[in-house]
């Protein structure tokens, strides 16, 4: 019986235990003799030896039913705001005040004791927390405190003012000579990423970071419009509806390979298109040009 458990789980609410019921009482039937006697045939199913073993399962199964039934009430209920979530994260920041890193059974023992919450409801927000990130086990910080640390605060911050830049730019721009060594630097930024402060991305040969809030797409166009000559591209591109791309290099006065090298970039992303025709003339995607716009104009006034 116990392996048709999962078939409840396509059922709703209501029909849980009727489910249930209806399968135990049909198993029974089967283990004893047909007789035409109502009350006969139910004190044969009560003797049944395999009754006892039914009951158990049929009570084993009730009470996973029911968990899932209070999990569900519960999730629909739960948030970072709510009283016991708030005490379970004191209580696991209090731990790791004490230099400890956490462990989630230390966290259980000390919240059960302390909370006096159902063992289902404690489990659930201890799971709730850790996949949010608000807490992570082996670690000695919650999501609060791991900002605490200055060091790692500019960082985020700087990521946060400038998303797409890359680890030299980190290296040189967020973190000062006092600050430490590249080594220290990947370890902060290991500290963000596992607490979903940012996110990290693969652009051609570099790894860039992100705000965990940004998309991945506009991602890629601050990376790419950090670069002086794709500004002066894009730019251009943005005053004429189209031009081609062998006169670029004259436009905004750079050398020809370079800016030939950055629309192949440029193209492969997808932020300037080529006319389908014999002109050879480039374009600027309409799709990304308000994003692209938005973009440039943080960017010269940051």
């Amino acid at each position: 019986m116990l392996r048709n458990i999962s078939i409840l789980f396509v059922f709703n609410d209501s029909s849980y235990l009727y489910l249930l019921r209806s399968n135990l009482y049909r198993i029974l039937s089967r283990s004893v003799k047909v007789t035409n006697n109502w009350k006969l045939r139910k004190l044969e199913i009560l003797k049944t030896p395999a009754f006892q073993e039914y009951c158990v399962d049929f009570k084993l199964i009730i009470q996973l039913v029911t968990s899932i039934m209070e999990t569900k009430i519960l999730s629909k209920s739960i948030g970072l705001e709510h009283p016991n979530v708030k005490s379970v994260i004191e209580i696991a920041e209090e731990i790791m005040s004490k230099n400890k890193v956490l462990n989630i059974e230390t966290l259980y023992n000390v919240a059960k004791k302390s909370l006096k919450l159902p063992r289902n409801g404690l489990l659930f927000i201890i799971q709730f927390l850790l996949n949010k990130k608000i807490l992570i086990e082996g670690s000695k910080f919650s999501r609060e405190t791991v900002l605490s640390n200055p060091t790692r605060r500019g960082l985020y911050n700087y990521i946060r003012a400038n998303p797409g830049a890359h680890f030299s730019i980190l290296r040189k721009k967020a973190l000062s000579d006092e600050s430490g060594s590249s080594g220290q630097l990947v370890w902060h930024l290991e500290m963000l990423l596992n607490f979903n402060y940012i996110n990290k991305i693969k652009v051609g040969n570099y790894t860039v970071f992100l705000p965990i809030e940004m998309e991945v797409d506009l991602g890629i166009i601050n990376f790419l419009l950090r670069d002086k000559i794709n500004r002066k591209i894009v730019d251009l591109l943005r005053t004429q509806s189209s031009i081609k791309n062998h006169e670029i290099f004259k436009f905004i006065d750079e050398k020809r390979e370079q800016v030939n090298y950055r629309l192949k970039n440029l193209i492969s992303y997808d932020l300037i298109c080529f006319k389908e025709d014999l002109s050879k003339e480039i374009y600027l995607n309409p799709n990304k040009q308000e994003d692209v716009i938005n973009i440039l104009n943080n960017i010269k006034i940051s």
